[in-house]
């Protein structure tokens, strides 16, 4: 009874989603890199150039706004989760993996915060 009491606490532990978001965040990435190469390859679609343009200027607006943004906190997240684990992985902070998940999930929102910011010049409405 015991152990089965610690496999359900073990599934609300913050290593246990860090390391679910983790994968999920890699699906993620890899998904929008097939995307990205079909928006890529609208250069040789037949219009050539002017359908790039279009869908370059198609990506400027709110919706598409809002998915980069999207993209850039599971980019983010990835990345800090990723450079934490390799911390832990040299044994390094070993006894504090749940602050140092919490730290790299802070610098995170702040990168997403500056990326917002530098975002918004770039919507057109």
């Amino acid at each position: 009874m015991r152990q089965a009491s610690y496999r359900i606490r073990a599934i609300y532990r913050t290593g246990t989603w860090a390391w679910l978001l983790h994968r999920v965040s890699g699906l993620l990435i890899v998904a929008y890199l097939y995307f990205h190469l079909i928006v890529l390859s609208s250069v040789v679609w037949p219009g050539g150039p002017r359908a790039f343009n279009r869908v370059v200027a198609d990506l400027t607006t709110p919706p598409f706004i809002v998915a980069d943004w999207a993209l850039f906190t599971i980019i983010f997240f990835h990345a800090l989760n990723g450079i934490r684990l390799l911390l832990l992985d040299l044994g390094w902070m070993v006894d504090q993996q749940k602050k140092l998940f919490w730290v790299a999930m802070g610098i995170g929102a702040v990168l997403l915060a500056g990326s917002v910011v530098a975002m918004l010049p770039q919507v057109r409405l």
